[in-house]
């Protein structure tokens, strides 16, 4: 059959590109983004479906299993084999690093040349799935997809990335510059993720009174503390999910959600899929 590829965000020309590929057994040229993209060029690969995927180039194979993933650092074109008589599937996402902020991109550039932080292929964990998921349904209209993907690309990224080593140019990973205030909030959250919090709760946590922590938070994350918590709150809920560690009523109950029905409203609204899409095969709501 004849390779297919569908854009999910962004364009072959541009500083990332995110694109579900169908591959037979011809193969496909993945290759990396045009020359005129600024930046440096990486690659990261998830096999979708339940078809090994063969990824190679001149001289390096990859076998990319239904539920694998790698990062690469290709120089050249990356080549796509579906292994067996039937079609693979798999998500492909090419950026440079013009797309992330200057020090995130400092981080990969100080990975040592020809290596990446994913390689070679190792199964993807709970929390990547469910990523995978939320990426394949871009529950954002057209015009704001290339946006909700950079901000899916940068928690990705700083997920994967490797501990800091001692380099002067690496000295604490992006995220520990925010604010003290803020850093103690979100602490309170994650410890807290089942209990009914509030802003004033929050804002106790913090050591500041609830306008002030309001607006200090927002000014270094871009969103509220409320909408933090949400998401923190629907990223755990989905972890349970897909690691079959709760079935969705528990997952709701984990996170401090006592309505069932709102609780999957709200997971849909940030996932993109309801609660039940996360369950492994065979596992009760």
């Amino acid at each position: 059959m004849l390779s297919q590829v569908h854009t999910l965000a962004g364009a072959p020309d541009r500083a990332q590109h995110l694109a579900e590929y169908t591959v037979g057994q011809f193969e496909h040229a993945l290759a990396p983004l045009a020359p005129g993209a600024p930046g440096e060029n990486f690659m990261l690969a998830f096999g979708l479906g339940q078809i090994t995927t063969r990824l190679s180039t001149l001289d390096q194979t990859w076998m990319l299993s239904a539920d694998g993933i790698v990062w690469l650092r290709p120089g050249a074109p990356v080549r796509a084999k579906a292994q067996g008589e039937k079609a693979a599937f798999l998500l492909v996402w090419r950026f440079t690093t013009a797309a992330l902020p200057p020090e995130v991109a400092e981080m990969l550039l100080a990975l040592p040349p020809g290596t990446a932080p994913i390689q070679p292929c190792r199964p993807r964990t709970p929390a990547e799935s469910a990523l995978v998921l939320g990426l394949r349904s871009c529950p954002v209209p057209p015009a704001l997809r290339d946006f909700w993907a950079t901000a899916k690309l940068l928690e990705l990224v700083t997920c994967l990335l490797p501990a800091p080593t001692e380099s002067p140019r690496i000295q604490t990973p992006v995220f520990t510059s925010l604010p003290a205030p803020v850093r103690a909030a979100i602490a309170h959250m994650q410890a807290r993720l089942a209990e009914p919090l509030g802003l004033a709760d929050l804002a106790a946590a913090a050591g500041q009174s609830p306008a002030h922590f309001s607006r200090g938070f927002s000014e270094a994350l871009g969103h509220g503390p409320t909408a933090h918590l949400r998401r923190l709150r629907m990223d755990h809920a989905a972890r349970l999910l897909a690691a079959g560690e709760a079935n969705v009523t528990e997952a709701a109950l984990a996170v401090g959600y006592q309505s069932l029905g709102q609780f999957s409203r709200v997971f849909a609204e940030h996932h993109g899929r309801p609660p039940s899409a996360f369950l492994p095969r065979g596992k009760n709501r």
